[in-house]
């Protein structure tokens, strides 16, 4: 008997010092009072200064060469000129010998074109060795309009049978597709085409007075609108004309040789011109513009607030006109100083923000800023102000103009997302 009473005596300790761990405490004791406030409005006044800025890149300076027919909209054509060529071969006894150039050959590549144009034809053109950065549309209507040398239709070589025996593969690197002219065509890894056209002594003069150097430029013409666009030197895949010549050797054997030139210049000419820049706000074009948009963030959002979504609205002034394929993409990237036209841009992608831009449409621009104001809104020592620039500059006609601070019905916007921040009672 005296065993089961400590027993229970002992039972009774334990459970005397047992915690419910698990129960769920009983409001109020353990909750806040207050609740957790999501706002969503549209701050009119943020962007409180905004200016737009040429001249940044010209066309000799962009990545492709822009060529485009589309009828009552633009008329864009590729010009170049090629570098000079030496004129003797120097022989092993250092004597020279003049070389004979019996033909040539122009390789150019298609990096982008409308996949949905038909009877797409390329037209070659001779122009004169004048042409430089200053040349301008008008310049070139007569010898675009008289000089023709080689034309070729690239949808007719893109249906062409492939060739690819053991020959044509050691000799093009590839198959090759070909038509009766002799035109070559070759697919790039990147779906790119590379265009070969041989050009005879007619097409290809060599005067020595000139050093070799010639100049040609580039049409389209399609059954609908159309577009392409070339390589350049400056992204490493522009215009090169191979030479083909004999010279005599230094027992007065003819030999067969040929040597490559790339180009000295390449750009492009368009009609209309780029419009100069007006009280609203200019994003590409050539030469390039870029507008500058400064931000006030509101004491609210630094002190009080956490921003979970940010969004620039801004209103076009009306459709950019063009070939659907010519659509492009606007960039917003940071300012790390506000110093106009020249101010720094950041390279921290976290803070770079996208927007497609369609053609022949006058869609409203959203484009998500939500990393770049909440780091505005953090750190009052950053810049609030965003550049917003085409990407990439000066490889096309297209230019889009929206309203800026200075029109207050349709001025730029952000779209904000905040929660306000939690205030926990004391205890």
């Amino acid at each position: 008997m005296k065993v089961r009473l400590t027993r229970f005596a002992l039972l009774l300790a334990l459970g005397a010092c047992t915690e419910q761990a698990t129960a769920p405490g009983v409001c109020p004791d353990f909750c806040p009072g207050g609740q957790i406030g999501v706002v969503d409005t549209i701050f009119t006044d943020m962007i409180e200064r905004d200016t737009a800025f040429s001249g940044y890149v010209e066309a000799v300076g962009g990545e492709v060469m822009a060529v485009a027919d589309v009828p009552g909209a633009v008329d864009s054509r590729a010009i170049f000129r090629m570098n000079a060529m030496p004129l003797v071969v120097v022989l092993h006894d250092t004597t020279t010998s003049p070389i004979i150039v019996d033909s040539a050959r122009l390789r150019i590549e298609i990096l982008h074109r409308d996949t949905n144009a038909t009877s797409l034809w390329i037209k070659l053109y001779r122009l004169p060795l004048a042409i430089d950065s200053t040349t301008t549309f008008a310049q070139v209507i007569t010898p675009f309009t008289d000089s023709i040398v080689d034309s070729v239709n690239v949808n007719a070589l893109l249906s062409a049978p492939h060739i690819g025996d053991t020959a044509t593969v050691r000799m093009w690197g590839d198959t090759i597709q070909t038509d009766s002219a002799g035109h070559v065509l070759l697919v790039g890894a990147d779906s790119s085409l590379i265009l070969y056209t041989d050009l005879d002594t007619a097409q290809a003069r060599f005067v020595a007075a000139d050093s070799g150097r010639v100049a040609y430029g580039v049409r389209v013409s399609a059954d609908s609108a159309n577009t392409i666009a070339l390589g350049t030197a400056d992204n490493g895949r522009g215009p090169r004309l191979t030479w083909f010549f004999n010279f005599l050797d230094s027992t007065s054997t003819a030999k067969d040789s040929s040597l490559s030139r790339g180009p000295i210049f390449d750009s492009f000419v368009f009609n209309p011109p780029t419009p100069p820049i007006d009280s609203n706000l200019a994003v590409g074009g050539v030469p390039a513009a870029r507008s500058l948009l400064r931000v006030k963030i509101p004491a609210l959002l630094r002190d009080s607030a956490d921003v979970v979504r940010a969004t620039l609205v801004m209103v076009p002034v009306g459709p950019v006109p063009g070939a659907p394929a010519d659509s492009f993409t606007i960039l917003a990237r940071a300012v790390i100083a506000d110093l106009g036209a020249k101010s720094p841009l950041s390279t921290n992608s976290q803070f770079f923000g996208t927007h497609l831009v369609h053609l022949n449409a006058a869609d409203t621009l959203r484009m998500e800023l939500t990393d770049l104001v909440r780091s505005w809104a953090l750190d009052s020592t950053l810049t609030p102000a965003l550049m917003l620039g085409q990407a990439p500059e000066a490889a096309s006609y297209t230019q889009i103009r929206f309203y800026s601070t200075r029109a207050p019905a349709f001025r730029p916007t952000l779209h904000i997302t905040f929660v306000r921040r939690y205030t926990f009672g004391a205890p």
